[in-house]
């Protein structure tokens, strides 16, 4: 459910003391299942073109209480929440097509610190995200199966 391609345009990363200058902002963020409540994304600007990408795994797991907790598997990260962060899970029906239902998930208060330390061998170079991810589902209400309406 909650896997896909979010939003990125109102997630912020900055380089550890540029914060004034322009952030990186990537316009699709890619989420991968783990299993039915737990998603993973790569931290940052990092993305699938990366050959080191799995180090920087950032794991978000949706409670049933509208909260995501957010950890990475790797501790060279050096991996920090700064904020905790919520979901809102909100529906339309199309206006033009009655039976598509499109379903928006909000990750609100997106706030954390990463270190990638792979990019330049001898740097490592601290990065700050913040902001929030909207992914849309489009499903077609016709078909009982959701994982069949899925309308990609």
């Amino acid at each position: 459910m909650y896997s896909g391609n979010y939003s990125g345009a109102a997630l912020l990363t900055r380089m550890e003391g540029q914060e004034n200058e322009t952030p990186v902002v990537k316009s699709e963020i890619r989420s991968y299942v783990v299993d039915e409540n737990t998603v993973f994304f790569y931290a940052g600007n990092i993305d699938e073109e990366r050959q080191d990408r799995r180090n920087y795994r950032i794991y978000a797991t949706f409670t049933k209480t509208g909260t995501v907790t957010f950890r990475s598997d790797n501790p060279d990260i050096k991996f920090v929440v700064k904020k905790d962060a919520s979901y809102t899970i909100t529906e339309q029906m199309d206006a033009v097509r009655p039976y598509l239902l499109h379903r928006y998930i909000t990750i609100n208060n997106v706030d954390y610190e990463f270190t990638d330390y792979t990019l330049v061998s001898t740097t490592a170079i601290k990065f700050k995200v913040s902001g929030s991810l909207i992914l849309e589902r489009q499903l077609n209400t016709q078909i009982p199966d959701e994982d069949q309406s899925i309308e990609w």
